[in-house]
């Protein structure tokens, strides 16, 4: 979808998604996945300790199929099936509690090192206090039901290997909560998961401990939404500038450039930008091209890593190497009751623009400002004004002119 605004003649601004994509679909994968449905074999006071607690969770691969290239978004916990009341009983405010995902070593080679458990680079996904209603973890049930989710500040892509969820938080006042968990000697513990847990916020080593059963929410990838693409001129370069909304195994854009009139051109490389990667924040992009004058038409390139690309729509832009002042015939002229009138600005000035009756008088300022060089255009509504010759003059710098039009009802 496009989106025009008032627009110089030099300037064309469209809004494109490169990949459009109204909604995202999401979804959830309880880990261990065996105990979606059955409650655990052991509990464990970690996620929800009244007193700091440093929790690394590893979790195989096998186990992470169905979380291949999709978005971690969030996470939950849930009670024992041995609970006997909802909790919290008021409400609990953590100090502070972050949560970082990474790649992970193999749970069975899991040391005792928080730092030796990681892999590649740790990726801070929430941070800062966290609040819990009262009430709001259920029990009655086998297994109870999850209780709230705890959203990422930002969202882990999972491209595949073992994972590493850690959780450092430093407690709050009231009283702990152990969680639904998997004990040490349970199948699976050592091989498919682990847990290491330290009662301390920033721990550098610590103990094997129950693996808590929890609960991730995923989104689809996010793909690269180019949310504007402008091309303009200035001091005779053309200057390209666009920006994304998100962006996902973005390797970067090239830019391509053709001349619009030659029509069996062919779209011209002119150069090569890196993108972000994987985000989820807006980033924005420029480059300048030197050019002669001419109508060009432009386009982005965008490439992901795997070679894979989609071009943006194209956006146009009139390069004229201004050499002199001008004032241009308005059109269409005699008019009723809207015409365009066009100038040309060879260095940056001050700019009026205004319109005048048959006797000379001022009767509307259209342009009132400082303008850098270029070809200007703006429309002149007259549906205020009756029948007759009107007059409308340029004042830039020290250049005047002054052109008659008709207004015919």
């Amino acid at each position: 979808m496009k989106k025009f605004f008032l627009l110089f003649v030099f300037l064309v601004i469209s809004f494109t998604n490169i990949q459009s994509q109204s909604a995202r679909s999401n979804g959830t994968e309880v880990l261990p996945p065996e105990y979606k449905t059955i409650p655990g074999t052991s509990t464990f006071t970690g996620p929800l300790a009244a007193s700091a607690r440093a929790y690394q969770l590893l979790i195989h691969e096998n186990l992470l199929t169905n979380l291949l290239n999709k978005e971690i978004v969030g996470i939950s916990w849930r009670q024992p099936a041995s609970s006997t009341a909802a909790w919290p009983t008021s409400v609990v405010n953590f100090i502070t509690y972050d949560i970082y995902l990474s790649g992970s070593v193999p749970p069975n080679e899991r040391s005792l090192t928080f730092a030796n458990n990681v892999v590649g680079t740790q990726k801070l996904v929430r941070n800062g206090s966290l609040q819990i209603v009262e009430n709001s973890y259920p029990f009655g049930s086998s297994p109870n039901e999850f209780g709230p989710e705890i959203p990422f500040n930002q969202s882990y892509s999972y491209n595949g290997g073992h994972l590493l969820i850690e959780i450092r938080h430093q407690g709050f006042s009231g009283t702990s909560r152990s969680v639904d968990a998997v004990s040490t000697s349970t199948a699976g513990y050592g091989t498919l998961f682990s847990g290491l847990w330290q009662s301390s916020y920033t721990p550098t080593t610590g103990t094997q401990g129950n693996f808590s059963i929890l609960k991730l929410r995923y989104e689809d990838p996010i793909p690269v939404e180019l949310t504007s693409f402008t091309a303009k001129v200035i001091d005779s370069k053309v200057v390209l500038n666009w920006s994304t909304a998100t962006e996902l195994n973005n390797q970067g854009f090239e830019i391509q450039r053709k001349i619009k009139s030659d029509t069996e051109n062919e779209w011209e490389r002119v150069a090569f930008v890196a993108g972000f990667g994987t985000v989820t924040q807006p980033k924005s992009y420029s480059y300048i091209d030197e050019v002669q004058s001419g109508i060009y038409l432009y386009r982005l390139k965008q490439i992901d890593y795997d070679g894979s690309f989609s071009y943006s729509d194209e956006v146009e832009v009139d390069v004229n190497l201004l050499k002199e002042f001008s004032l241009e015939q308005n059109f269409p002229n005699p008019f009723n009751p809207s015409t365009r009138i066009s100038y040309t600005l060879p260095e940056p000035v001050y700019v009026q623009l205004v319109i005048l009756n048959s006797l000379g008088e001022k009767i509307s300022t259209i342009v009132n400002e400082y303008q850098m060089e270029g070809k200007y255009s703006v429309d002149f509504n007259a549906q205020d004004l009756s029948s007759g010759i009107y007059f409308y003059k340029l004042t830039a710098g020290n250049f005047v002119s002054i052109k008659k039009m008709i207004l015919i009802r």
